[in-house]
């Protein structure tokens, strides 16, 4: 945590002399390419040290998953498997939200908002949870795009406030990734990556099968999907 401060503040110092060199760029002898390299250099330390941090909880079925426990309650689970299918085919059944109920462990429902794009849109997932504790719901926008390399990225980011109340808790933080990397000769890995306080309040077995259990349970049916349809 104290290393993460410490970034912080070294990263905000240097945009802020991006700033100032912007505006006066005669004063400073160091060339700006060097302070914009050494900003990107910073900015992708986290991220590596994000990789680092997650320790593997066990394998199922092929899946491995990982977590990392975050500030505030929060965890981060990561999920990682190969399938037998392509990337437009998995991208057109993430993008497929009226049928999440059908392989998305507990959905009971979902769809996405009117009014977005093909690659940029809101969604509604909801949660189906055991009695006698209430049922919760994912509001999040989704921006995706294909990497040169043929990957799909899709990341999720929670808006808990962007469409009225349902009468359903709806989890404060809710982050996401996806990478689907095409494999030579056989198939694409999919790398899951999810941040969330959803298990907030819930009882340890509850909190670990819907965080943990929950990922892997989504994305061992999503191969069986794909994999059924070829």
């Amino acid at each position: 945590m104290m290393f993460r401060s410490i970034l912080k503040r070294l990263l905000r110092n240097v945009h802020n002399y991006l700033s100032l060199l912007e505006r006066t760029p005669h004063k400073f002898g160091m060339p700006h390419s060097f302070l914009f390299f050494l900003a990107m250099a910073l900015t992708c330390v986290p991220a590596k040290l994000a990789c680092q941090d997650f320790v593997l909880q066990g394998e199922e079925n092929g899946v491995s998953v990982y977590t990392r426990a975050e500030e505030d309650g929060q965890l981060s689970v990561r999920v990682e498997t190969e399938i037998a299918s392509t990337v437009p085919r998995v991208k057109a059944t993430l993008d497929d939200a009226e049928r999440y109920a059908e392989w998305v462990h507990r959905c009971d429902g979902a769809y996405i908002v009117e009014g977005g794009q093909a690659d940029s849109y809101l969604f509604v997932s909801g949660i189906d949870m055991p009695f006698p504790f209430g049922d919760k719901e994912v509001v999040a926008r989704i921006q995706q795009h294909v990497r040169p390399d043929g990957s799909l990225v899709r990341l999720i980011v929670g808006d808990a406030e962007a469409v009225p109340a349902s009468g359903r808790d709806r989890p404060g933080v809710y982050e996401g990734e996806w990478v689907v990397t095409p494999l030579t000769g056989h198939g694409v890995s999919i790398r899951v990556t999810v941040r969330t306080d959803a298990g907030a309040g819930l009882p340890l077995w509850l909190r670990k099968e819907v965080m943990t259990g929950g990922p892997v349970k989504t994305v061992i049916n999503l191969r069986r999907r794909l994999e059924a349809a070829r």
